[in-house]
This record gives C-alpha cells, sequence and structure tokens, in this order.
C-alpha cells in the first residue's frame, strides 16, 4: 500500500512505554500545540520505520488519540464518565451479554430457543440481532412482516422504511429480507451482514455499497488484505500480548478495522492483553464480517478508567456501540469495546467507504 501518511505511524507501537499526559491544560491553543508534537515527533522518527502497514495503523492510532485528547480538554472533568454513545438503553440491553460467541453476542438469546425452528422464531431472531447489532443510525427497509418484528424489538418506527418495487428504497442503509426477495436484494445491497435459517424462511440482513456488487468486492478483498497485514503487525506491539487463538484471528483479517485501530491508539498508551474477540455475524465469514467486539485486560484500574475516557471521545468512524469496564473471571480488571454493523471498508488505506 502506498499513502503519504503510511510512513509516519510505526513507532506509535515501540512508544507503549511512553506517558500520556493525565492532567489536560486549560488553555483553548492546546490542542495546536498537541498538532505540533506529533508533527515535530513523526519528522524526527517517521522516516527510520520499515513496516508500512504497522505504521500506517498507528498513525491512525496515533490521530485517534489526538482527536480523543482534544475532545477532553474541551469537555468537562465530568466528560469521561458520561454514559456511551449508544446511550443507557442500549447499553444496559448489552451489558449481559457473553463476552464472545454465542447466541447472546448475537442479540438472538432474546429470541427464545423453542421457536427457533419455525418462521416466526427466524424473525424473532434475525430482529433481535438487527435491533442489537447494528447501528442506531442506520435506516433499515424491510416487508410489513419484518418491519413490525423489528419494531417489537425496539427498531424505533423512524428509522423502518417499507420495501417497493426494487429491494432497496432510496435512503435506506440497511435491508431485511425474506426469502423471495434475496436475489433482487443482493445485487442492490451486496454486503451479507447476518443471515438466519435456511430454504424459504431464510432472513438475510445486507447493507448498501457503494459502486454495486463488482465494486464491493473488490473493495472486501482489499480490505481483507490491509487487515490481515495489520493485524499480523499489531502483534509485534509490545503493548499488546495475545493467546494463541486471538493472535491466529489477527493474522487471518478476521477482526474489525476500528477494532485494530483502538487497540493500536491504546497500545501505545499501556499494555493490554486480548482476552477474546467476540460479535461474529450469523451465517457469515468472519473474513467477511469480522469480529466487532473486544475484550481486553489491562494492568490496573487506573489504566483502564484512562482507557475508558479516551476511547468515550473518539469521533466518527471510532465511536463504539457500547464501551465499558468489567472484571475477568481471574479478577484482572478489563475494558469491552463493541461497534455497530455495518462497518466500514478501506479504514486502515485511507478509503473508508459504508
Amino acid at each position: 500500500m502506498q499513502m503519504a501518511g503510511s510512513s509516519r505511524t510505526k513507532e506509535a507501537v515501540r512508544s507503549a512505554d511512553q506517558e500520556t499526559p493525565t492532567t489536560l491544560p486549560r488553555d483553548p491553543s492546546w490542542g495546536r500545540v498537541l498538532a505540533t508534537t506529533i508533527s515535530l515527533w513523526t519528522a524526527r522518527r517517521v522516516p527510520r520505520l520499515r513496516r508500512p502497514r504497522l505504521a500506517l495503523l498507528l498513525a491512525l492510532g496515533m490521530l485517534a488519540t489526538a482527536a480523543a485528547v482534544v475532545t477532553v480538554v474541551q469537555l468537562t472533568a465530568t466528560s469521561a464518565r458520561a454514559p456511551s454513545p449508544a446511550g443507557p438503553h442500549r447499553a444496559a440491553a448489552r451489558a449481559d451479554r457473553p463476552p464472545a460467541g454465542g447466541p447472546g453476542a448475537n442479540g438472538q438469546a432474546a429470541a427464545g430457543q423453542a421457536a427457533a425452528g419455525t418462521a416466526a422464531g427466524i424473525r424473532a431472531q434475525a430482529a433481535a440481532w438487527v435491533a442489537a447489532q447494528v447501528g442506531s443510525d442506520q435506516s433499515i427497509a424491510c416487508d410489513p412482516v419484518l418491519c413490525t418484528a423489528l419494531g417489537a424489538h425496539g427498531v424505533a418506527a423512524g428509522r423502518l422504511m417499507p420495501l417497493g418495487p426494487t429491494a432497496g428504497p432510496p435512503g435506506a442503509n440497511v435491508i431485511v429480507t425474506s426469502a423471495a426477495e434475496h436475489a433482487q436484494a443482493s445485487r442492490e445491497a451486496p454486503t451479507l451482514l447476518a443471515s438466519f435459517g435456511t430454504g424459504t424462511s431464510q432472513i438475510e440482513v445486507r447493507a448498501a455499497a457503494p459502486g454495486g456488487a463488482a465494486a464491493y468486492a473488490k473493495v472486501l478483498a482489499a480490505d481483507l488484505a490491509a487487515r490481515r497485514s495489520g493485524g499480523a503487525q499489531l502483534l509485534h506491539s509490545r503493548g499488546i500480548q495475545a493467546s494463541a487463538q486471538a493472535a491466529g484471528q489477527l493474522k487471518a483479517g478476521q477482526v474489525d478495522s476500528r477494532l485494530l485501530i483502538m487497540l493500536a491508539m491504546l497500545a501505545s498508551q499501556h499494555s493490554w492483553r486480548v482476552a477474546a474477540f467476540g460479535d461474529a455475524s450469523p451465517g457469515v465469514p468472519l473474513t467477511d464480517a469480522p469480529f466487532r467486539q473486544v475484550i481486553i485486560a489491562g494492568t490496573d484500574d487506573k489504566a483502564v478508567a484512562t482507557a475508558l475516557g479516551l476511547v468515550r471521545a473518539q469521533r466518527a468512524p471510532y465511536v463504539p456501540s457500547q464501551v465499558t469496564s468489567v472484571r475477568l473471571p481471574g479478577g484482572e480488571p478489563g475494558l469491552r469495546i463493541d461497534f455497530a454493523a455495518p462497518g466500514p471498508l478501506g479504514l486502515l488505506a485511507g478509503t473508508a467507504s459504508g
């Protein structure tokens, strides 16, 4: 990958031991000073970097950190303790979800197991997943039956748009379709987010993609390559430790780009251990719909609290649907970060879309 900024960042992982100021000045020009400092830092150190992918990944991490710090400067001292961007009701709804994998992680537990094989049960599974996993800023096209199911699971009526002669009405970001509509939907919304059931009872959740199916396939392939390279390079950071399973998932490109960039940012501040990735999309390969949740263990409660404030201060597209502190089974303090579907492609290449 060739980018003007691709050589700016690899040292950020190596600088994980550097301290970040915990006392934020009130001088309104401090943000400009921060930008100047970063510019000088990269000018001195970037020419020595030799891994372009890691450099890009960590450049984005450094930019995210700078944006977070400037935002925190502009907020009051209590802003770091404010509810997550997803809102209190969504945070509460997701707080009891298992950390990784399983029906609960995908919003399917609410549908119930008894009716899981019936058409109504499959609709309930799909509706529960959409309500829990699809971003609250996404408009959703659906037929009357599916719209009713989505509304019953808490999706606001203002986000729902009736399907017309074509699968995707203008303005719809996500399309939830039954089997009769799959062929048309796959052409107009090639991004498969989730699939439930089989045969005539199958329900698909899809997202629109600029340029159509052919362009989407090309961008997806490039995004997968970038995720694989970025995940492998992230493992070279002294600030990130991962189990064999998590390391394999990183190398395989099975982790959302937003999580990779977030981990790079956090690794530049403190050391973290990846406990698990989660929120796999049902019925879709991880290479096409990667993990959008991570649980990381920190060194102490102070590090977790600092990271919590930084993550909550991010701006789009790095605003998580949920971020909360957790206590791992071994007693370690940790952080859980969730991103909503659909995820943008091209973040690691600087050509984000979606």
